[in-house]
């Protein structure tokens, strides 16, 4: 109960604090591991070949946001694409910590399909749009982990069209992982795109390239990556809020 009033009192602060935020002074701000948590400066350096940086800095603290473009998106984080990735870092007491959403296994946290296959039909519901939800854990096969099942959604043809949601997240996978749906004629690939322990986004809401300022949002978990990159503690960060960051160019 305590910790819950406690999270109730870090929400309606954090929520005051991105309403100054939005009317007022550039700034970054997130709840890191469920408490407030607000840059004393942040910039934001737009490379010669069009990739963002942002940095947020407190007295001993920074946090690096990196998109491989400035436009206005989405970036996922925590995949094979290194080029948009989350870091932290601190100095405490001369112990330098590290965390990023670097590529590593562990349960995953999403995916997508790679290829539909066929005979895809048993045991599923037919929906109101002429869609087959598939809606048991199916089995899966093959990369690094073990252990992953999905609901799926096929059409008529028994081809599936999408993969709704994670029945069973597993272990040990890898982003990039392809694996293969079971029943069906075990043709149907998914690909893992990042895992529990590393993932997130940058969302790039408004890039203003005439007064050179940069809006958006952001969350992610980050593995440490001092000592053991894959069995180590992870930091969260979550309800990230950048507002009319100055964009300096990186030379």
């Amino acid at each position: 109960m305590k910790r819950l009033l406690s999270l109730f009192i870090v929400a309606l602060a954090f929520v005051s604090c991105q309403e100054d935020l939005k009317t007022n002074d550039p700034g970054l701000q997130a709840l890191k591991d469920d408490v407030l948590w607000r840059a004393t400066d942040t910039r934001a350096y737009l490379s010669p070949t069009g990739s963002l940086r942002i940095e947020a800095y407190t007295q001993y603290e920074l946090v690096t946001l990196n998109t491989n473009s400035a436009n206005e998106g989405t970036y996922i984080l925590g995949t094979t694409n290194t080029n948009n990735s989350a870091n932290y870092s601190a100095t405490y007491n001369d112990v330098d910590l590290e965390y990023a959403t670097a590529a590593a296994p562990g349960p995953v946290y999403s995916v997508e399909l790679v290829s539909g296959g066929n005979g895809y039909l048993s045991d599923c519901d037919l929906q109101t749009n002429g869609d087959y939800l598939c809606d048991s854990s199916h089995n899966t096969t093959g990369g690094s982990g073990s252990g992953l099942t999905v609901a799926i959604v096929a059409n008529a043809s028994g081809v599936v069209t999408s993969v709704p949601r994670i029945t069973a997240r597993g272990n040990g996978y890898l982003p990039g992982d392809i694996v293969t749906v079971s029943q069906g004629n075990l043709n149907c690939k998914i690909r893992v795109v990042n895992v529990q322990n590393s993932n997130g986004e940058i969302v790039i809401k408004d890039y203003d390239n005439v007064n050179m300022t940069v809006t958006g949002e952001f969350k992610f978990n980050a593995i440490s990556i001092d000592t053991n990159p894959f069995g180590g503690p992870i930091i969260n960060f979550q309800y990230g809020t950048f507002h009319k960051i100055p964009v300096y160019p990186d030379l």
